[in-house]
């Protein structure tokens, strides 16, 4: 009798079909919105460029600008090659962390520079609030140390942001990262740690500023700008390892040829694609070209170039074009000046020279207004004039116990000759 050999294969669970986010409808559909972003803003920058009436100004404004298109372009892209994202991601970080330093660069420019900052804050201490996240904190003055702080919290991210996208190149190449892997043994957990304090740092850094300075930077709207700019940067960290822990616990199942961890940063760069429209939009009304028009608000002196007379008079002056402005925009000179000189020992010196300080405290400075010059060094009506015109462009300091010079100074220039 012939016995029948009865076999069982076991098939493993079918993966389940790619979802829709990987999609090339998900894809064209992202491209709209963000090529839509890209095209609003920068118009919004073109118009800056053209109307650069105030540079100290605007140049901050268009490095904040430019923070849509690159958002909107490189998730665009990593939306669509997931399997390299990690290098169209790794740019846009990067900026983000930029753009940062950049806003609270700008809040300093509207209010003069740092030895303005320190005439206006003059007395003043902070109070401890939950708000602020200073409950525990003893009072503490503003003074130079502060000011100190807030721009050491902001540059501290554009460095390490850097060092954290290398590490992660690095460890990608090594096959020992992956985007949701909170496994000891894998980089993903220790470049999120590392990054998320990083950031909170240059956050708190920047609501610290914004909690000293909020009743002198009310002429220039900053709760808008400051509402939209963090809201750029905390939804598109958070959201990203929400995105990821959903993923971990099951949420997001990996599929046929989508990756584990790919498909959390497919959802994430495909939000982001919706919400760049959104904050293009915005920063239209939180940046306003209009402001520094003729007749505007906020209009200064517009950068001039020389011009050659052909009858060989003195040469005459004319707007920068908006190519010039743009390069000047570019040019990160003053961003690695400043860099240097917030962590340099030498910083008391830069401080003693942009302010000089009577023995006790008070502030010795002259204010050139338009029109109108205010010359009560050390006096308390100086320090209500500084307080009262944020935005001044031109200061002189003026400390005659040392032999300092009567000089020009504005907030992104070093002293050049000390006496």
């Amino acid at each position: 009798m012939a016995s029948t050999i009865v076999t069982s294969t076991s098939t493993a669970p079918e993966l389940p079909e790619d979802p829709w986010v990987t999609s090339n409808t998900a894809w064209i559909l992202a491209g709209l919105t963000a090529w839509s972003s890209i095209f609003v803003t920068c118009r919004q920058i073109y118009q800056h460029l053209r109307h650069y009436s105030n540079p100290g100004h605007q140049k901050w404004i268009v490095r904040i600008l430019f923070m849509v298109p690159i958002y909107s372009f490189c998730s665009w892209l990593s939306l669509k090659y997931y399997d390299e994202s990690i290098y169209f991601d790794t740019v846009r970080n990067i900026y983000e962390a930029f753009v940062i330093y950049a806003f609270l660069s700008l809040m300093f420019e509207y209010l003069g520079g740092e030895s303005a900052i320190l005439a206006a804050l003059k007395g003043r201490d902070n109070k401890p609030l939950w708000l602020t996240c200073t409950c525990c904190m003893k009072p503490f003055p503003y003074g130079l140390q502060f000011l100190r702080f807030c721009k050491q919290g902001t540059l501290q991210f554009c460095a390490v942001k850097p060092v954290m996208a290398v590490v992660t190149l690095a460890t990608v190449a090594t096959k020992t990262y992956a985007d949701g892997n909170f496994r000891a043994d894998r980089g993903y957990l220790y470049v999120t740690i590392i990054y998320n304090a990083s950031i909170s740092i240059a956050l708190f850094a920047l609501l610290l500023f914004y909690a000293a300075t909020h009743d002198l930077l009310a002429p220039y709207q900053p709760v808008l700008k400051f509402f939209i700019v963090k809201a750029i940067i905390f939804f598109a960290f958070w959201q990203g390892v929400a995105l990821a822990i959903a993923e971990k616990i099951g949420w997001l199942q990996s599929t046929k040829d989508v990756e584990s961890g790919e498909l959390a940063i497919a959802y994430q760069d495909f939000i982001i694609c919706l919400e760049m429209l959104l904050a293009s939009i915005g920063l239209v009304y939180g940046f306003p070209y209009t402001d520094y028009v003729a007749g505007g608000r906020h209009e200064g002196h517009p950068s001039v170039e020389h011009e050659d007379s052909p009858d060989g008079a003195s040469p005459a002056k004319r707007p920068k074009s908006v190519a010039s402005n743009l390069k000047n925009t570019l040019n990160p000179k003053d961003v690695i000046d400043d860099t240097i000189r917030n962590f340099s020992s030498t910083y008391k010196k830069y401080a003693k020279a942009s302010m000089y300080l009577d023995q006790d405290g008070t502030a010795a400075v002259d204010v050139d207004t338009e029109g109108d010059a205010s010359s009560a060094a050390g006096s308390d009506d100086n320090t209500d004039a500084v307080a009262m015109q944020p935005s001044l462009s031109r200061k002189r300091m003026r400390g005659s116990k040392k032999g300092y010079k009567t000089m020009r100074m504005s907030s992104d220039e070093e002293v050049e000759s000390l006496t």
